[in-house]
């Protein structure tokens, strides 16, 4: 290892617990560091000796594990989606499908109350290295263009979404919009709040509260602007890492279809993340009519141009490209009308990818008055982290309408639009997709007429009879807990009272494990006494699987799969 260290590699140790180290390590680690090579220290203890790498590397961050399994992170107890989550940051660094330093940054901003410090932040984020593209509207849009086109363009390529929260954001419809198309469409949101700017309004949130904070005049001293533009710089990174790993997820489905004799998946030995895909049956599907084998190459990131001309040119050369009817470049990205130079190779987006097999196999039909129920609030811990939650939120949400079902929440306000906005998209009557339960104390806050085009409003007298009528009134297929509020006293934690009225009316529950709170300290108790019947009759691997599994698309399917046997 000493002779063969190069600055390409990417050097993992694991921090001694009290601090002490043999002479070779420090030698072996001094030689990684010479060559400066990506060193990422783990630490699996609390204890400060242990989180402290030695010399040369002691300025380095280490991977906290401990840190993870602690109350102010979803992951408590959870050793092996810990794991999981390492091993994708990992080879997302190695693959280049999965991570490229050439990122786009989108900075979402008011132009009354937030154009200087755009700036600032812009020019900061440009100075920090030279690989940095950000966009903001006023300098990047060209006199004469069509300004909202090219700011649409440039989100629908961008790598992080960063939303300067000021005092006059929440009020501008065309940030609103930013945000939704971003988080609809898997791009990660950094928000970062200015001055305590109010936020109790603001018809979308990416998470329960901002992840940084700073005031105005921290941006006009430079020293302090440097520290804010590397603090930027690091969360933006971290988030990227977070969504370039959710590539294995859409493989996973692959992978099931698979097993399942639905497709045929061979991977291409040649290329990274790249596979053959052929329906088993001769059918048609929408991309076109002939018999059905594609070629897939898989992102992690936004593809850029010249991933694209080098896949097209890779492609011809290739004998796979007489045999396969269509060849696709997938990432959350991807669109269907994207401009290639060959008309048989086209982006796409994973879940329209998926959807289309899904269409063909007759698996997605209407579920006429079938419910399910989804329970979901913030846990109490670093904001980074809450990102999870909104995540699975999202994607149980679109899998449920998609499918067919009548989604059912309580009115949560982080989660409202967001929840029309997925109605929008994939159900032709949202009224009969989505279900929204409300006490009447907070009924004089909307606009009830104008809400009931968006969903299907209950109204209750109080919390208690609103869980009632959400769960007990009408059957359900299940009930889904997602997060959860820890309480001192157990008898007011609102996931126990709605597990325990659902289990009075026979309906199943799912306590999704991997976004923390009281669903994942619920299902880490059923997994240590083995008593997964208190809530499902579905059996430890199904249940074990909600628990420590990142892929929500993956477990939300098998989910949709048990109730349908």
């Amino acid at each position: 290892m000493l002779e063969n260290a190069d600055k390409d590699d990417i050097f993992i140790f694991f921090t001694s617990e009290n601090g002490v180290y043999d002479k070779q390590i420090l030698k072996l680690l001094g030689k990684y560091n010479d060559v400066q090579s990506r060193i990422w220290p783990v630490a699996m203890e609390a204890k400060p000796e242990c989180r402290r790498p030695p010399e040369p590397v002691s300025d380095r961050q280490s991977f906290d594990v401990a840190c993870r399994k602690e109350n102010r992170n979803p992951l408590k107890n959870n050793i092996r989606a810990i794991a999981q989550i390492f091993a994708r940051k990992i080879i997302a660094q190695t693959l280049s499908p999965l991570y490229s330093d050439d990122v786009l940054y989108f900075i979402s901003h008011c132009r009354k109350d937030g154009e200087q410090l755009a700036s600032k932040l812009a020019d900061g984020l440009r100075l920090l290295t030279r690989e940095r593209n950000v966009y903001r509207d006023v300098v990047n849009v060209e006199v004469g263009d069509d300004a909202q086109k090219d700011i649409d363009e440039n989100l629908k390529i961008s790598d992080v979404l960063i939303f300067l929260q000021t005092e006059n954001a929440q009020y501008s419809k065309y940030i609103m919009k930013e945000l939704c198309h971003a988080m609809l469409n898997d791009i990660p949101i950094l928000w970062v709040q200015i001055d305590d700017a109010p936020y109790e309004d603001m018809e979308i949130r990416p998470c329960e509260n901002p992840v940084l904070r700073y005031s105005k005049d921290e941006f006009c001293n430079q020293e302090r602007l440097e520290e804010i533009v590397d603090e930027i710089e690091d969360k933006c990174f971290q988030l990227i890492m977070n969504s370039s790993g959710q590539v294995y997820s859409y493989l996973e489905c692959f992978m099931e279809m698979s097993r399942e004799k639905k497709i045929k998946l061979q991977r291409d030995g040649a290329n990274t993340l790249a596979y053959q895909i052929e329906y088993i049956d001769n059918v048609k599907d929408r991309y076109d009519s002939g018999i059905r084998r594609h070629y897939i190459q898989c992102f992690g990131r936004n593809p850029k141009k010249n991933d694209i001309e080098r896949f097209c040119t890779n492609v011809k050369n290739m004998e796979l490209y007489k045999e396969c009817n269509k060849l696709f470049l997938l990432s959350t990205h991807g669109k269907r009308d994207s401009k290639t130079s060959d008309n048989r190779v086209c982006e796409e987006n994973y879940e329209d990818y998926i959807a289309n097999i899904q269409n063909v196999l007759g698996e997605h039909s209407p579920k006429k008055g079938k419910r399910i129920i989804i329970s979901g609030a913030f846990p109490d811990y670093d904001e980074i982290y809450k990102n999870s939650l909104t995540e699975a939120v999202i994607i149980y949400t679109r899998q449920i309408i998609r499918n067919g079902y009548t989604l059912v929440f309580g009115a949560h306000p982080t989660f409202q639009q967001i929840i029309f906005d997925i109605g929008e998209l994939y159900s032709s009557d949202v009224k009969d997709s989505i279900e929204m339960h409300m006490s009447q104390e907070y009924a004089d806050t909307y606009d009830l007429e104008l809400l009931n085009k968006k969903c299907s409003v209950v109204l209750s007298n109080d919390i208690q009879e609103m869980r009632k009528n959400m769960i007990c009134r009408d059957k359900a297929e299940m009930l889904i807990c997602l997060g959860g509020k820890l309480k001192d006293d157990p008898s007011q934690q609102g996931v126990d009272i709605e597990v325990g009225m659902a289990r009075k009316c026979g309906i199943p529950v799912a306590l999704v494990g991997t976004v923390g709170g009281r669903s994942s300290e619920y299902a880490y108790e059923l997994l240590k006494q083995g008593k997964w019947e208190a809530i499902n009759s579905w059996g430890s691997e199904l249940n074990e699987g909600l628990f420590y599994n990142v892929n929500h698309r993956l477990m939300v399917e098998r989910l949709l799969r048990k109730i349908t046997m």
